[in-house]
């Protein structure tokens, strides 16, 4: 299908995050998924009767989000274990209700978690989680581009069979629904793994040509416990001398990091998500993100669950990447806009694998936001730049086109029931809670 959005700005996205381009009164074109033109109305090609027209009412076309580190399933638990450190949250109020998890079920979490990142411009997701074939058929079914992980935990007796259900998801779901679908392997974290099952996952993954998605140092107890298990090393050095690196490796949180650490992150091209949100909602710390944007790690931005967020409105951790490090840091030009938006868009695609989305430019793919700025926090306009990363509202995004299909649209999902997805979390939901 051929669509033209016109009546349109446009911020087609920055590939090295230094500046940010903008285009009034444009216009974009996209055949079968492709975008074809990106730019001025006035040079676009003349209008085709088989294209299907959206009038942008002047809104601003974006890159779609990407969320680079969730567990869309959570959503059945949000605002479960409130005010907990990273540790009891876990013990006390996630494993216990996670036993009562099932495919079923976990199809319907992530079902919700997928509408709710389409309805705020998030085309994109790092999925890590349990019963993750639901999580493939609930992103095939909602239109969602996802890069899903099983997460394999174990000790000495074994990983309980989850790394061969890892590569079992990668044999069934890599690279399926046009490539929207992608698998990397994931060990839970070094805490909940043994060396045996790391080099395991290593050995896999570079065999298969699939990336690792791992959390790995996200609190300053997680790193202390892991030097007093691993002969002194941290969990950079302890993956780094398992080979875990030598396979695409997307790292979530790296809150305590050290300066070796981000020296073994740069020379390994590690990309690193920072979830501000979440790391502050635990109570874990604030990552060192200007620091490791300076040694020139990757770094992209995510939500975690919504357990441990209660959203997965990615614009709340695109306006706090930028302020919460002007405030930790003293220094107000410690992340620009372009630096942060770049984190929420290509940088995030590339680290789950996706090399032709997060730019609106002929030839990529078509995963594409429209943003109202008509509203009174948008005026008078006198930055683009700096209002689209510290004034827009997950509430302004009023189109999400993933792939060339609209997939959410001014509070209507095309081709879905949004009310029996809501209906069938919120069952699943009481069943787990009761």
């Amino acid at each position: 299908m051929r669509y033209r959005l016109y009546n349109i700005d446009l911020c087609a996205g920055s590939e090295d995050g230094a500046s940010l381009p903008f285009i009034d009164d444009a216009a974009l074109l996209t055949d079968d998924g492709v975008i074809t033109y990106a730019g001025p109305a006035s040079d676009a090609p003349p209008h085709d009767c088989r294209e299907v027209c959206i009038d942008g009412r002047r809104r601003l076309a974006i890159p779609a989000l990407a969320n680079a580190h969730t567990h869309a399933a959570m959503t059945l638990l949000r605002g479960v274990g409130s005010d907990l450190n990273l540790n009891d949250w876990l013990t006390t109020a996630i494993f216990p209700a996670e036993e009562r998890l099932s495919e079923d079920r976990c199809y319907a979490g992530a079902a919700l978690g997928f509408l709710e990142m389409l309805r705020f411009g998030v085309s994109a997701c790092a999925d890590m989680y349990m019963f993750m074939g639901a999580s493939a058929r609930a992103a095939a079914d909602t239109g969602m581009r996802a890069c899903l992980a099983r997460s394999v935990v174990g000790d000495d007796s074994g990983d309980g069979g989850r790394l061969a259900e890892s590569i079992k998801l990668a044999e069934d779901w890599h690279g399926a629904e046009n490539g929207r679908i992608r698998v990397m392997l994931a060990p839970h974290a070094e805490y909940t793994s043994t060396p045996k099952i790391i080099r395991a996952i290593r050995d896999a993954a570079v065999e298969r040509g699939l990336g690792v998605h791992v959390h790995m140092s996200e609190t300053m107890a997680e790193v202390e416990g892991c030097k007093a298990r691993r002969n002194g090393l941290t969990p950079p050095a302890y993956f780094e001398a398992m080979g875990l690196f030598d396979a695409p490796t997307l790292a979530a949180h790296c809150v305590a990091l050290t300066e070796d650490d981000i020296r073994v992150l740069a020379a390994r091209g590690v990309a690193v998500c920072h979830d501000p949100v979440s790391n502050l909602k635990l109570a874990s710390g604030v990552a060192p993100v200007p620091s490791l944007l300076r040694a020139g790690v990757k770094v992209c931005l995510g939500t975690d669950g919504a357990a441990s967020n209660n959203t997965l409105n990615l614009w709340e951790e695109t306006r706090l990447m930028s302020i919460l490090h002007k405030g930790v840091s003293g220094d107000p030009s410690a992340i620009s806009p372009a630096q942060t938006f770049n984190a929420a868009t290509l940088t995030g695609m590339r680290a789950m694998g996706y090399n032709n989305v997060g730019l609106l430019k002929p030839g990529w793919r078509a995963d594409i936001a429209l943003i109202d700025r008509s509203g009174p926090h948008h005026q008078p306009l006198v930055d683009p730049a700096a209002d689209l990363v510290y004034a827009t509202q997950g509430s302004d995004v009023k189109l999400t086109m993933v792939d060339g299909i609209v997939r959410y649209d001014d509070g209507q999902y095309p081709g879905l029931d949004a009310l029996k997805v809501y209906e069938s979390a919120r069952e699943a939901s009481r069943a787990m809670l009761e």
